[in-house]
C-alpha cells in the first residue's frame, strides 16, 4: 500500500493558542512545524531580505484592485501583469507549501494552508477559536499592552489582517466550516485538552500503518 504523509493545518483566531497548539502537536508526532519560518526558508532560497518579507507576510498590501472576497483567486489571470510584492510572496509561499506537502509530513499554522492544500487527501484542516476572555489572557502573554481595550483592539486588527489575506488569496471564507474539517473552541477545553482532541482525530484519520512521518532536519 502506498504510504501517505500526515499534514495538519491549523487556522486560528488571534489569542486562541493556535501556535502553541501547533507546537504541541508537532512535538507529539516528531514533525516539523511551519509558520513564519517559511519566510526564512524563502529568504535563503532566493537571497531576499527576510525582514522585508516578514513585513508582507499574511497581509494584502498595495493592490490595484480592492481586497475583497476571492479577489486574487478569481482574478488571477487579469492580475498577472499587476502583481504586488504581497502577491509574489503569497505565490512563493503557496508553491513552497505544495512542494513540502509532496515530500514530508508536517504541521502548519496559518498561511492559508487549508485552502492551498484543500485537494490534498493527506491534510487534516483544523480551525481553533476561543471566547473573548480566553483570548485576552492569551494575548496579554504575547503583546506588551496595558489595558484590555488595547488588547481587544490588537486582537481585532490581527484577525482583520488574517481575514483579508485569506479571503483575498483563496476561494474559501476565513473561519468558515467549509474551509476546515472541524473547528474547536479552545476556551471550552483549554490548550492541552484541545491538543488531545486534535490528536485523537488525527490518529483516526492517519492510520499509522499507512502514514510515513518524516521529520525534517
Amino acid at each position: 500500500m502506498t504510504k501517505k504523509h500526515m499534514i495538519i493545518s491549523i487556522g486560528r483566531e488571534c489569542g486562541c493558542g493556535g501556535h502553541e497548539i501547533g507546537e504541541k502537536i508537532a512535538e507529539h508526532y516528531g514533525l516539523k512545524l511551519y509558520d513564519s519560518n517559511l519566510v526564512e526558508i524563502l529568504a535563503k532560497r532566493y537571497d531576499l531580505d527576510q525582514e522585508k518579507l516578514m513585513a508582507l507576510e499574511e497581509r494584502v498590501t498595495g493592490h490595484l484592485l480592492p481586497a475583497r472576497q476571492n479577489g486574487f483567486a478569481k482574478q488571477y489571470g487579469s492580475l498577472m501583469n499587476a502583481f504586488t510584492k504581497s502577491d509574489r510572496l503569497f505565490m512563493m509561499e503557496r508553491n513552497l507549501i505544495r512542494e513540502l506537502a509532496q515530500k514530508e509530513s508536517f504541521v502548519i499554522v496559518g498561511r492559508a494552508a487549508n485552502a492551498i492544500l484543500a485537494d490534498n487527501p493527506d491534510v487534516l484542516r483544523v480551525y481553533v477559536y476561543a471566547s473573548q476572555e480566553f483570548r485576552l489572557v492569551q494575548a496579554r502573554k504575547r503583546f506588551n499592552l496595558n489595558s484590555d481595550e488595547e488588547l481587544l483592539r490588537k486582537i481585532r486588527n490581527v484577525d482583520k489582517v488574517r481575514r483579508n489575506y485569506f479571503n483575498y488569496y483563496s476561494d474559501k471564507v476565513w473561519a468558515s466550516s467549509d474551509a476546515h474539517d472541524f473547528m474547536i473552541d479552545t476556551s471550552l477545553l483549554g490548550i492541552d485538552d484541545t491538543v488531545d482532541v486534535i490528536l485523537g482525530i488525527a490518529d483516526r484519520k492517519f492510520n499509522s500503518k499507512v502514514v510515513s512521518i518524516t521529520k525534517t532536519a
